[in-house]
């Protein structure tokens, strides 16, 4: 292989990394001073966080994010899904199976993964109604 090839694969490879970058940045942006916010890490060591954003008593926009797996993320972003344009009290009537009707059936085996970001999101709403900051949480 000689120099310019090198160069050529090292250089397509830094364009995709920085691509990559840019599309993870701008998919999972964080939520400028969010009005509640929560982040719980489960037993299972998965940790998800909820931030909301509000005016005139309803969720205007929200940021989602996890480090665990697929079903994880699913349930976290379902949850923040299923509360833009909801009110405190519609809020509090989310349940985990709200959040498994929005991402479809689940494995036995990940049915914390929707308990988890249900908790995640109650908590999200108790720190914007006591307006206490973020809460984090551990154990769960």
């Amino acid at each position: 292989m000689d120099l310019v090839s090198l160069l050529v694969a090292l250089g397509t490879l830094l364009g995709l990394a920085l691509c990559w970058f840019g599309f993870h940045y701008f998919g999972n942006r964080p939520l400028a001073d969010p009005d509640g916010s929560a982040t719980v890490t489960g037993n299972c060591g998965d940790t998800m966080e909820i931030s909301l954003k509000f005016r005139d008593g309803r969720v205007i926009d929200t940021m989602a994010w996890t480090n665990g797996c697929s079903v994880s993320r699913n349930c976290v972003e379902a949850a923040a899904l299923i509360a833009r344009g909801k009110t405190v009290e519609e809020l509090g009537r989310i349940t985990m199976m709200s959040v498994m009707d929005e991402v479809g059936q689940l494995p036995d085996t990940h049915l914390h993964c929707a308990q988890l970001a249900e908790t995640t999101l109650r908590l999200a709403t108790e720190s914007y109604l006591g307006h206490k900051g973020p809460i984090v949480v551990s154990g769960l």
